[in-house]
């Protein structure tokens, strides 16, 4: 998989509060080794665990070529984690 640079906005930043989500949690799931994604377009969504092994869905969107910014996050419903759990493979 070619090298992806992750990038945050002041915006996003807002965002995150307002959801509750640290960025820290949000690099977690970026950086993670098992994730969900799903790439449509310019967006890109990846759901995963951070370091405390919550559940996150990330939101992105490409600039330029493989250069995204994060422009939300939120934490995954139980029946999301089932989905996302069940497509990895049930790891829970």
């Amino acid at each position: 998989m070619p090298e992806e640079v992750y990038g945050f906005a002041e915006r996003t930043y807002t965002r995150l509060a307002e959801a509750g989500v640290a960025p820290l949690s949000v690099l977690d799931v970026l950086y993670a080794g098992r994730t969900v994604r799903r790439h449509i377009g310019s967006s890109l969504q990846i759901a995963g665990r951070d370091r405390a092994g919550v559940w996150l869905a990330v939101a992105l969107i490409e600039g330029a070529d493989e250069e995204y910014v994060v422009t939300s996050a939120r934490y995954l419903d139980d029946e999301e984690i089932a989905v996302v759990a069940r497509l990895l493979g049930g790891q829970r």
